[in-house]
């Protein structure tokens, strides 16, 4: 803005009040872009919250269309403290009698005693050789004087996986041992030890037979590997591991302590699978009163997408691929299992109907949502128009894409406007600035004009 106008009073013109009412009418251009601005970007971020909605839709209906969705298990077990489980997915509810015998241990060597963890083991140059039962050997070789600790360090750094863990036990006040655990449980992950450590005070472990190689009999061990000895329903197994995925369909048996005998029951998990569908029922609540609130504002002539054909159009679609029918099995529709539609258009989930499809058909409520694959069936066909319209380049984000590249053309004519409108402004500013002196100068001189008349007498 220019400087403000001192005016004379001449004839009592206010000037400014003048200014600002030409550049209020010349402004309207300016004021309409700026209002279309406005609602754009309000808009535009009416767009970004309908794509947050879709995202968490696109979420539900992947979780529907995956082909395990409805074939949830839940486990139990009568002694979880000896037989812990955790069900995942499967189709095969049981129950299985664990009887398990012993469990999987991991092999552990110790060495001599030594009075401190600083003492000298070895010297530059010196190895110390882990062979394990299947795989490559790990050799440590030293490179100078190397304390307990040192070596201890040196085979936990030695390689990304070591066959073995490596460290310094207190077995009484001042004595310690290094000791060696196998990095896992089972025989198959055993280890024997060849220490050519002689510098200081070296380091050696049992060698029963003397053979320069510890741990090639059971006598040198502090404790044996063992593989885990049970069996489910009569079936004997043995595992190098206490954690069991392959025995129980569906389920993860962990094996806690020796002698134990339980029952794992496995049923099939309704709760969950419905949990599922609620979230999506959720999911598609949220977007349709959303869509009516836009409508409604819309309505209101309040700024909105509510009459936007691609709101619209998504709406249309979305109910259309909800009530379509899908397959030729049992279950054609989804309100055949429960999933319909109150008088306002709310989205509900009859319970009874849909625990009874469970229970009597779950492989034809499987196929009703995600088809024969797991990318077909009502929310396969979701998922994708749900994709259509939310991914990068899909019809909400090319939407977007359009307003944000007219906003920044507004932005350019806006900035333009606005600095016509200030030269503009000056201009008159200037203009007025020269009238108003030229009238104080014609009242000055029509002043001294009245008095040089009054001094004349005729």
């Amino acid at each position: 803005m220019g400087s403000p106008i001192t005016f004379s009073g001449f004839n009592n013109i206010d000037f400014n009040t003048i200014l600002n009412a030409v550049m209020s009418q010349e402004s309207q251009p300016l004021t309409a872009l700026q209002t279309r601005q406005s609602t754009l970007k309000a808009q535009n971020s009416a767009f970004g919250t309908l794509i947050g909605k879709l995202s968490t839709l696109g979420t539900a209906a992947d979780a529907l269309k995956d082909s395990t969705s409805m074939a949830k298990l839940t486990a139990s077990s009568s002694d979880a403290t000896g037989v812990g489980v955790s069900s995942t997915s499967g189709t095969i509810p049981g129950t299985y009698q664990v009887n398990v015998t012993s469990l999987a241990q991991a092999q552990v060597s110790a060495s001599q005693t030594y009075t401190s963890t600083s003492a000298i083991v070895g010297t530059a140059g010196q190895t110390l050789t882990i062979n394990p039962s299947t795989g490559d050997p790990m050799t440590v070789t030293l490179t100078g004087d190397t304390t307990l600790q040192e070596l201890a360090n040196l085979v936990n750094n030695g390689q990304t996986q070591p066959p073995a863990t490596a460290s310094i036990v207190q077995i009484s006040p001042g004595h310690y041992q290094l000791v060696l655990t196998a990095a896992s449980t089972g025989t198959a992950n055993s280890f024997t030890i060849a220490s050519g450590l002689t510098g200081g005070e070296g380091l050696s472990f049992t060698d029963t037979d003397n053979d320069g190689v510890s741990g090639d009999d059971l006598a040198d061990l502090t404790r044996q590997a063992k593989d885990a000895v049970l069996s489910v329903n009569g079936l004997s197994i043995t595992s190098s591991t206490n954690s069991l995925t392959d025995v129980v369909p569906g389920v993860t048996l962990s094996l806690n302590k020796d002698a134990t005998n339980a029952v794992v029951t496995v049923s099939r998990d309704t709760a969950s699978a419905k949990d599922l569908v609620k979230k999506f029922i959720d999911a598609y609540n949220a977007i349709a009163q959303f869509t009516k609130d836009q409508t409604n504002a819309s309505l209101n002539g309040q700024v909105s997408i509510g009459r936007d054909p691609v709101l619209r159009s998504f709406k249309d679609n979305m109910r259309g691929t909800l009530m379509a029918e899908y397959g030729s099995g049992t279950y054609k529709k989804l309100a055949e299992v429960g999933i319909g539609f109150d008088r306002d258009g709310k989205m509900t989930l009859d319970s009874t109907a849909f625990d009874r499809a469970m229970s009597t058909s779950p492989s034809e409520l499987q196929t009703l949502f995600s088809g024969s694959s797991g990318n077909g069936g009502a929310f396969g066909a979701l998922a994708g128009l749900v994709k259509e319209y939310s991914q990068a380049g899909g019809f909400v984000s090319s939407v977007r894409t359009r307003i944000d590249e007219e906003v920044t053309r507004i932005d350019k004519r806006i900035a333009s406007m606005q600095a016509t409108l200030e030269i503009r402004r000056q201009a008159l500013q200037q203009e007025y600035i020269a009238a108003d002196l030229a009238m104080t100068q014609l009242k000055n001189q029509s002043g001294s004009l009245a008095s040089l008349a009054s001094g004349l007498s005729f």
